[in-house]
């Protein structure tokens, strides 16, 4: 009876172990489509709506176009997987850019939305875009 009551603990648990699902790759994600800033939070001060209307497209060649509707900026974009890192860097004196152009942390990856955080100067910010 113990061998059975062995055998059946030994089966359930090699068959409930599952291979962790493993994250994409930012660049995986982000090239696939046209995306929004759907939060930006400076100190806990959501300042998302600096960004209606604006679309972002990431390039697979690490360029990239932002339009605010009327005018499309470029600029260019990295990543560094090793450091959940990613970094913006935007041709234009326009605010809203300048203001998001630097390094940010990876804090949430998926196929639809991702989330970024800065916490190198305080106060923190939190920077998401989603997929539209």
């Amino acid at each position: 009876m113990k061998k059975l009551l062995f055998c059946l603990f030994l089966l359930t648990a090699v068959f409930s172990c599952r291979k962790p699902q493993d994250t994409p790759a930012l660049q995986n994600i982000l090239t696939q489509g046209t995306w929004r800033i759907s939060l930006l939070r400076n100190n806990g001060n959501n300042i998302t709506y600096l960004y209606t209307g604006w679309q972002f497209t990431f390039n697979a060649d690490k360029t990239m176009q932002v339009t605010d509707g009327v005018t499309t900026y470029n600029g260019t974009w990295t990543e560094n997987p090793q450091g959940d890192t990613f970094e913006l860097d935007i041709s234009s004196t326009e605010l809203e850019l300048e203001y998001i152009s630097k390094l940010w942390h990876n804090e949430l990856l998926n196929p639809k939305q991702v989330l970024f955080h800065n916490d190198r100067n305080n106060p923190t910010q939190e920077l998401q875009f989603t997929k539209l």
